[in-house]
């Protein structure tokens, strides 16, 4: 124990030291100082600054304004919050929110030594090879690499931690004990990340189906034992499933978020070497090898080589029909293991992938993890533990035969080879992650100055909207333009405690989310999110970047504030958007009276010209307007193919219908329009914009795009994707053309907007 204890305390003091070396600056000055200033290391930052300085309790009303967030949802830490809350009040820590994190991403580091160490010196590995070892393992970690944005993915210590509990709770001292470091270190664990309590719980099961298999000639030996540590993985899951539910106000979260069959890992990702092999590779050789940054878990050198002896080894034996347990010689390692290799089917999406998705259908909540990947952290550990006992063994055997030369000539490769996949990985990880924080600093002065100078008052405002615009909007959307412009508005936010309209939490309310979206809408779309918003003003900001029509028309119709070489900064009072609507239903309204037709179709030119598709005589569960909508499940529907030229329809023509936001698929169909000629040889494709398209309306999106129609060509409009639902398809002549469209008792639309509804 003494051996073990100063080993343990020299050994956090190396990797402290070199710890310090790599982030001295930070660590000298944690608040001043970010891994990172753009993508998820930004907004992990501020959700977490701002809740400390602003918020109370579980709601996060710097974003999603005016309805905010739950910290559960957001990556905000919320045990952290919880615990600095706390000590806010005794010694104030509020405006280092950065700092917190910085050091806790550190700390963690440091704080997976001891656990590995006693977890190899409980296999009877000695100090000295111990102590190597664990350094090898900590700086070799896929986890370090998140240090730049996956903040709380980053704690190295959580799963060795976790089985180091689980080895102790197994020997059978003082379980009760043990066991409730268990629980507690999982639920813990589940209100840092919810990753942390599936990587808790998953280790716990696939032991309990390891235990099961490795004694499935007698399992009522272990039948008890078992389902102790089974009820231990499920107590943590229930308390912060049913916390998060209990105090949930959002009914209509995405439950299919993209990635759970394409964030995983594969052998590629977890045998081979990434910064020093990888890299050097032909891109397109590499591209054929699937490898995922979510599913990136290398094992070492030594641990390849290992993995591959015991590839050769098991077809050996099943070749001449004989078990294969003896290629497994570390027993006590072994349930360790195979559990390990069931968890490491799982991050490749086994047997999701492979025609067994419906499991994932039957079970919801597995589809919540979108990066799969991850949990081939597991394996890393427990193959690298195993590895190192299996070579000390090999070295031990052949000092004992009198081979201790070419024993000690073996041991110091493999520990060469390790140490430098170990370099290779720390050196990637680390590299660029010194930046100046000058976007959540501790102190407001300079900012507020800065607004000073600019004559703005943040108390006038409301909330803050920013452009080029971008938020989530559960995978189906993809508005990612903002980014930029994300960063300005979240220290504008974090210095005045203006909330920000969007949002990118990767979990927020459909509705919410879709509200955001429909602030860009066009003018005749109604505005739904100004219902639940004030009468003061919005503080717009605008990075100088390339902007749609859309936030031209927004920045254009906004008084002008400040600008630099940078940013500038708008207001705009929310009751424009409100006038513009009124203003275009009025003048519809008006026009509508002109226009000849018939009763449900009327227009300013010839009908002829016009080619509307209603699909009101097609059964659908949803529809739009009307009796009925085109929908397909799966595949692909052809919508036209059409001669329009024959049809007397010629010159530019705007196209456009409806598509419905279906929440039970990730992603948004793909709208495809063919050209083909009169040998039916294409001549043009053009892909419809489908995933950044603000005119939304009741969870329908307006399609819409302009084309020339002309002689002796056909015109073939095909939608690809899952659950398609389209509805009210109109092909009208592109300028003042105007097409009034009537459902009877008062429904109708213009010029494909909802006019009256």
């Amino acid at each position: 124990m003494k051996k073990n204890f100063v080993a343990i305390v020299v050994l956090m003091a190396v990797v402290s030291l070199l710890l310090f070396w790599v982030f001295k600056p930070i660590v000298l000055n944690p608040n001043s100082y970010m891994v990172q200033k753009s993508g998820d290391a930004i907004k992990s930052y501020y959700n977490f600054s701002y809740m400390l300085k602003y918020d109370k309790g579980i709601k996060h009303d710097g974003i999603n304004y005016p309805y905010g967030e739950h910290a559960q949802f957001d990556n905000t830490h919320p045990l952290h919050l919880a615990v600095f809350k706390q000590v806010d009040k005794i010694f104030p820590v509020s405006n280092y929110g950065v700092a917190i994190i910085n050091l806790s991403m550190i700390l963690s580091i440091i704080l997976a030594v001891p656990f590995l160490f006693l977890i190899l010196r409980r296999y009877r590995l000695p100090v000295w090879y111990s102590f190597l070892i664990t350094l090898i393992i900590v700086f070799l970690s896929p986890q370090l690499d998140r240090i730049r944005g996956h903040f709380e993915m980053a704690y190295v210590f959580y799963i060795p931690l976790v089985w180091y509990l689980l080895l102790k709770f197994n020997d059978g001292k003082r379980q009760w004990l043990w066991g409730t470091f268990l629980v507690l270190t999982g639920v813990l664990g589940g209100f840092t990340s919810a990753y942390l309590v599936a990587f808790y719980a998953i280790m716990i099961f696939a032991y309990v189906v390891a235990q099961l298999w490795l004694n499935r000639k007698n399992v009522k030996t272990v039948l008890k034992p078992v389902l102790v540590v089974f009820v231990l993985g499920v107590i943590p899951l229930l308390a912060v499933r049913g916390f998060s539910m209990a105090t949930d106000w959002v009914a209509d979260r995405p439950n299919n978020p993209y990635g759970f069959y394409f964030y995983h890992a594969n052998p590629f990702s977890i045998f081979l070497p990434y910064e020093h092999f990888m890299k050097s590779l032909p891109l397109n050789l590499y591209n054929k090898m699937h490898i995922r940054w979510e599913g990136r878990a290398f094992v070492g050198v030594p641990a390849m080589v290992l993995a591959l002896m015991f590839l050769w080894f098991m077809l050996k034996r099943i070749y001449y029909r004989q078990k294969i347990a003896p290629v497994f010689s570390e027993k006590e390692l072994n349930p360790y293991l195979l559990a390990a290799f069931f968890v490491l089917l799982f991050s490749m999406c086994f047997p999701f992938k492979w025609g067994l998705g419906f499991i994932a259908e039957i079970i919801p909540p597995l589809r919540q993890f979108r990066a799969l990947g991850r949990f081939a952290w597991i394996f890393y550990f427990v193959f690298t533990v195993y590895t190192a006992a299996y070579f000390y063994r090999w070295f031990e055997k052949k000092c004992a035969e009198g081979k201790k030369s070419n024993a000690v000539w073996a041991m110091v490769l493999v520990l060469a080879l390790w140490g430098y996949d170990a370099f290779a990985n720390a050196q990637g990880s680390f590299k660029g992650t010194i930046n100046t924080n000058d976007k959540l600093e501790s102190s407001d002065a300079e900012y507020k100055q800065f607004l000073n100078e600019a004559n703005i008052n943040p108390e006038k405002y409301q909330a803050i909207f920013f452009m080029p615009y971008a938020n989530t909007t559960g995978d189906k959307f993809q508005f990612e333009r903002g980014m930029n412009a994300f960063g300005e508005a979240m220290k504008c936010s974090y210095h005045t405690q203006l909330p920000l309209v969007q949002s990118y939490s990767p979990r927020l309310s459909f509705n919410n989310a879709l509200s955001s979206v429909q602030m860009l809408a066009d003018s005749c779309i109604r505005k739904s999110r100004l219902d639940d918003m004030n009468d003061k003003p919005l503080l717009l900001i605008c990075t100088n970047e390339w902007l749609t029509p859309q936030e031209q028309w927004l920045k254009s119709h906004s008084k002008h504030l400040y600008a630099n070489q940078w940013v500038s900064l708008h207001e705009f009072k929310p009751e424009m958007l409100e006038e513009s609507y009124t203003a275009w239903k009025s003048w519809a309204d008006s026009v509508a009276t002109t226009l000849k037709g018939n009763s449900g179709l009327k227009s300013n030119v010839d009908l002829s010209k016009i080619y509307y598709l209603d699909f009101d005589n097609l059964e659908s569960d949803i529809v739009f307007h009307g009796d009925g909508a085109l929908y397909k499940r799966r595949k692909s529907i052809e919508i036209f193919k059409e001669k329009f030229y024959e049809q007397g329809l010629s010159g530019n023509y705007e196209l456009s219908f409806w598509l419905y936001f279906d929440t039970r698929k990730y992603s948004m169909p793909q709208a495809t329009l063919n050209v083909i000629d009169k040998y039916d040889y294409p001549i043009k494709t053009i892909k419809l914009n489908t995933q950044q398209e603000h005119n939304v309306f009741n969870r329908w999106v307006r399609i819409d795009q302009e084309i020339e129609i002309n002689p002796n060509e056909v015109y073939q409009l095909e939608v690809e994707g899952k659950r398609i639902t389209i509805d009210d398809l109109l092909l009208k002549p592109a300028g003042d053309c105007y097409v009034w469209k009537s459902y009877g008792e008062g429904v109708s639309l213009f010029n494909n907007y909802p006019l009256h509804y």
